[in-house]
């Protein structure tokens, strides 16, 4: 009874701090889903981001007007 004792008391621990660390990779994938499914949406002012970022792709940084 006192091996089961001492061995429950070893694994303890790192199971709590397994359990933590599941949770917080958890919530880390819930924020990139979060962030990928939000990707196509519209802003605030309504302007499609989508049509924007295509806009500032096609710019050319070297033309002088």
């Amino acid at each position: 009874m006192s091996a089961l004792k001492w061995l429950l008391m070893l694994v303890a621990p790192q199971s709590s701090e397994a359990r933590g660390l599941l949770v917080a990779y958890d919530v880390y994938l819930s924020e990139q889903l979060r962030r990928l499914l939000s990707r196509n949406k519209t802003d605030e002012s309504g302007a499609d981001l989508k049509a924007r970022a295509e806009r500032s792709r096609n710019r050319n940084p070297f033309h002088c007007a």
